[in-house]
C-alpha cells in the first residue's frame, strides 16, 4: 500500500511580538515555542515550501490564530493565500475566530473550525452566513487513556448530530497515554480520528521548514522515558494525572527529582531540552534546574539530589496530603505517615488537608513559604477544596 502523502501546514503568528490568539487552550504547543514566527513569512519561503506538497491543498493554521484581529492582519493573510493559489493549490484555514469565517467565502476552499466551549456556544449566531463554504469541525481529545475516551463516544456522536458537519477528533499531542483506535470507530466517515503520528509526520513551515516531530514534543514518547527511568522521581501535577487522569486531565510543568545529572544529558540529547541552573546560590543543595525544549512542549522543573532518601524526605515535607506521593520506574511511592488510601482519596476527590505538626524543610529553598502560597492558589484555581 502506498503511504499517504504528508500534510503541509503553514504555521502563522501575525504579531511582531507576543502570541496572536485570543484563546488560552490547555493543549496549545505553540504559545512559548522558539520556532513560532512573528509576522508574515516571506513569499520566497512560502513558495519553496508548498512546491514540495504532493496533496491538492495547503493548510494555514496556528500557531496563533490565522484570523486573529482580521481587520488588522487581513492583508498578510490574503497575500499568503494568493501565493498558494498561484501555485495551483487549494487552501484550508483552521481557526477559532468564527465571526470572520464568512469573509473567506470564495477565497479559501476549506475551513476547519476548532471547537472549545466559547466557540461551540457562538456557532449558532454565524452558521447561516456559511452557506457555500466547505466547513468541518475539529476537537482536540482530552489527554486520557483509551478506556476513558471510549466513555465519551456518545457525547461526540451527539455533538456530530448537533453540528451537522464532519467532526474531526484529534489526538492530544500532550497525552502520555497511547490510544487504541480500534476501540474508537463510529462506523461512518462523519466522525474521524486524527492520530498524533500523522501530525508528527507532517510538514510545517514556521521559522523553518521541518517535519512535525522536529517541532513538537510527543508527550507519550517523553513519558515513556521519564516513567521508566529509575533515577527519576516524578511529583506534583503529573503524578495526580497518572493516578486519576479523568479528574486531573491537565498539568502544566513536569516536576521531577533527578538522582544523576546524566538524566539531564539524556533529556538534552533525545528530547532537545536545555537546562538552566536556577539555584539560589552557587553552593546550595539541592540544585534546581529549569528545562525547556526547542520542540513545542512542556517545561521541566528538575531538582538534582544525591540520594533516594533525600528525594523521599523532600516529598514527605509537602504541606498538603495530596502532594505526598511520587512516581518512579512504574511505581507510586506514598508517604507512609499519611498512607496511600488517604492520599489517593485526596487526589480523587480534590479534598486537600493541610498537614499538622513539624515538617522537615531542610531540603527546601528559603523561598519555600512563597512557593507554597503560590501552590495553594493554583490548587484553589483548579477546583480543590483545602481543609485547614
Amino acid at each position: 500500500m502506498k503511504p499517504a502523502s504528508q500534510n503541509f501546514t503553514i504555521i502563522v503568528n501575525w504579531k511582531k511580538k507576543g502570541f496572536g490568539c485570543a484563546k488560552v487552550c490547555s493543549y496549545c504547543n505553540w504559545r512559548d515555542s522558539p520556532l513560532l514566527p512573528h509576522g508574515a513569512q516571506s513569499a520566497k519561503d512560502i513558495s519553496a515550501f508548498i512546491k514540495q506538497c504532493d496533496k491538492s491543498f495547503i493548510t494555514i493554521s496556528g500557531g496563533a490564530d490565522p484570523l486573529y484581529k482580521f481587520e488588522e492582519y487581513e492583508p498578510q493573510l490574503l497575500a499568503m493565500i494568493q501565493i498558494i493559489k498561484e501555485h495551483g493549490f487549494k487552501v484550508r484555514i483552521i481557526t477559532r475566530e468564527i465571526q470572520h469565517v464568512a469573509k473567506l467565502k470564495g477565497i479559501v476552499d476549506y475551513v476547519s473550525i476548532s471547537l472549545d466551549p466559547d466557540v461551540l456556544a457562538a456557532i449558532g449566531h454565524y452558521q447561516h452566513e456559511w452557506e457555500g463554504i466547505d466547513i468541518e469541525y475539529s476537537l482536540v481529545l482530552p489527554p486520557l487513556p483509551t478506556a476513558a475516551i471510549v466513555t465519551l463516544k456518545p457525547q461526540y456522536f451527539s455533538l456530530y448530530g448537533q453540528l451537522g458537519k464532519r467532526l474531526v477528533l484529534r489526538e492530544n499531542l500532550n497525552s502520555i497515554f497511547p490510544l487504541d483506535f480500534s476501540q474508537l470507530v463510529f462506523g461512518h466517515s462523519g466522525i474521524v480520528f486524527v492520530t498524533k503520528a500523522l501530525c508528527l509526520a507532517s510538514r510545517y513551515l514556521t521559522t523553518v521548514d521541518s517535519v512535525g516531530h522536529d517541532l513538537v514534543q510527543d508527550g507519550e514518547r517523553l513519558a515513556n522515558y521519564f516513567m521508566n527511568e529509575p533515577r527519576l522521581r516524578l511529583f506534583g501535577g503529573i503524578v495526580k494525572h497518572l493516578i486519576n487522569p479523568s479528574m486531573h486531565p491537565e498539568f502544566s510543568d513536569i516536576d521531577m527529582i533527578a538522582l544523576d545529572a546524566d538524566v539531564m544529558r539524556i533529556l538534552e540529547d533525545q528530547f532537545s531540552y536545555t537546562f538552566k541552573d536556577v539555584s539560589q546560590t552557587a553552593t546550595s543543595y539541592p540544585r534546581y534546574f529549569l528545562g525547556k525544549s526547542v520542540r513545542a512542549g512542556k517545561t521541566i522543573q528538575l531538582i538534582l539530589m544525591n540520594t533516594p532518601a533525600d528525594a523521599m524526605k523532600f516529598i514527605a515535607g509537602a504541606q498538603f496530603d495530596v502532594d505526598r506521593v511520587s512516581f518512579s520506574a512504574g511505581q507510586f511511592h506514598f508517604d507512609s505517615t499519611i498512607g496511600e488510601t488517604a492520599i489517593r482519596h485526596a487526589i480523587n476527590t480534590k479534598q486537600v488537608s493541610l498537614i499538622d505538626g513539624d515538617r522537615d524543610l531542610s531540603l527546601f529553598s528559603i523561598n519555600r513559604p512563597l512557593v507554597e502560597q503560590r501552590h495553594k492558589i493554583k490548587l484553589l484555581r483548579k477546583g480543590f477544596t483545602i481543609n485547614e
